[in-house]
């Protein structure tokens, strides 16, 4: 028998896994249009891993991982492979989310957000076979790392604070079953 707590968590794990691909087909098609400089701009479906992972647990956010891979693979030149190697720092940066309280799980967002960031555009440098890089793309996958860690902080805390107002409570009665909205 399924339980409601574990419809509970599949219904936000759908969630971020739905966040994750309209984010990655976000990513493709209007922030080319934004940015000229694509190191500039921010990683889309790290800011979903990264929110997502910091304030609601990182098993909720690893189908949005692979999704967003498979669809930025399928739309670019590169391997969906690459794409899922290059996520992954950010993953496992959160990984240690689960021991930290919930105000330094929302510190930790910004920071996998910022680091997996250089990762992912390093891996992917790296993949296209590209060299080191410049002065000013450096100081261009800088913002684009601040602009990512800003928008992962953001998501963590809206859904910090939507997780709060949606937890299960008890039902008045003990013996009855948790209910949510009580």
């Amino acid at each position: 028998m399924v339980t409601g707590i574990v419809l509970f968590r599949l219904a936000f794990a759908c969630a971020a896994t739905l966040l994750g691909v309209g984010a990655a087909l976000l990513q493709l098609g209007s922030t080319p249009i934004w940015i000229e400089q694509p190191l500039a701009a921010p990683v889309l479906p790290l800011v979903v891993i990264a929110g997502w992972g910091a304030a609601r647990g990182l098993g909720e956010a690893v189908a949005a991982t692979v999704l967003a891979a498979i669809v930025l693979g399928v739309a670019s030149e590169e391997r969906a492979g690459w794409f899922l190697l290059a996520m992954l720092p950010t993953a496992v940066l959160l990984l240690p989310a689960t021991a930290l309280r919930r105000w330094e799980r929302l510190l930790l967002a910004p920071v996998a957000a910022a680091l997996g960031v250089v990762a992912f555009q390093g891996l992917m440098r790296f993949s296209s076979g590209l060299g080191a890089l410049s002065a000013d793309q450096q100081n261009q996958l800088f913002e684009g790392a601040t602009w990512t860690a800003a928008a992962a902080l953001v998501l963590a805390v809206v859904l910090a604070a939507g997780g709060w107002a949606l937890r299960w409570r008890p039902a008045i009665d003990p013996e009855a079953p948790w209910r949510l909205f009580e």
